[in-house]
């Protein structure tokens, strides 16, 4: 048998479950009308949760599930127009009737502006539209080999590929007065890492090169760490991978 604190718990999470699953057919029970929103990004799909509503062009303090939903209750019948709106996103309207009784379930695809967003909110959100960057954060999330986003690279404030690939554990970064050579830490003596620009095997690759097109760099010491697509007779010395703002 469960303690009584656990059970207690339990039954307050499936009362609270029972009440969003059964709000329409309550609501419709009751003779109340109302509506039931979900709000998110239409390319994406991400919750969104900071958001305004306005009932008939009035501002309502209405509370929005971590799931993105929301509800409307007591509302007269006829006509009525709702607006969501949120930072960076296009204001979205519905107007709509409702019958006495009637609950009306709708979707919120909210349209991405951009407007009044940081620039590097607005370039985080298009990263995760693009395919070669989606892969990016794949391998990110496994969790094999050092990644550096193009948010830590504005918030450090790096101006080249080796001050950057220098704040990695076990590479090492040595700086003339004209280039800079980067060096795996177990790699043998003058065995130096390749690297691939965009997905493709580059011949040769500027550590002084700056960052004003760097989107994110992957940086793997040795095969143990290295993701399939990038093993190769230069493994044993590490790869350095470079996604660029500007590729196709």
């Amino acid at each position: 048998m469960l303690p009584f604190i656990r059970l207690r718990s339990a039954v307050g999470i499936l009362v609270a479950a029972k009440l969003v699953l059964a709000a329409a057919p309550a609501y419709a029970q009751s003779g109340k009308s109302g509506l039931i929103g979900r709000i998110f990004d239409e390319k994406t799909n991400q919750v969104l949760t900071d958001v305004l509503i306005f009932v008939d062009s009035t501002r309502h303090d209405i509370a929005v599930s971590s799931q993105g939903r929301f509800v409307l209750s007591n509302l007269a019948t006829g006509r009525h127009r709702v607006e969501i709106r949120a930072i960076g996103y296009r204001p979205h309207v519905l107007e709509f009737g409702l019958l006495e009784g009637q609950v009306l379930e709708r979707e919120f695809a909210m349209f991405f502006t951009g407007d009044k967003l940081p620039e590097l909110a607005v370039e985080a959100r298009q990263s995760k539209l693009l395919p070669r960057f989606a892969d990016f954060e794949r391998r990110r999330l496994n969790g094999m080999g050092a990644y550096i986003t193009r948010d830590e690279i504005a918030a450090r404030g790096y101006m080249k590929i080796g001050e950057a690939v220098r704040s990695v554990k076990g590479v090492r970064v040595n700086c003339g007065e004209v280039d800079c050579i980067i060096h795996m830490a177990r790699a043998p003596t003058n065995c130096f890492p390749s690297y691939y620009v965009d997905g493709r095997l580059a011949r040769s690759f500027a550590e002084s090169t700056p960052m004003n097109d760097v989107q994110g760099i992957e940086v793997y010491k040795g095969a143990a760490e290295m993701p399939g697509e990038f093993t190769g007779a230069g493994a044993m010395c590490g790869v350095i991978v470079i996604w660029t703002r500007a590729a196709p």
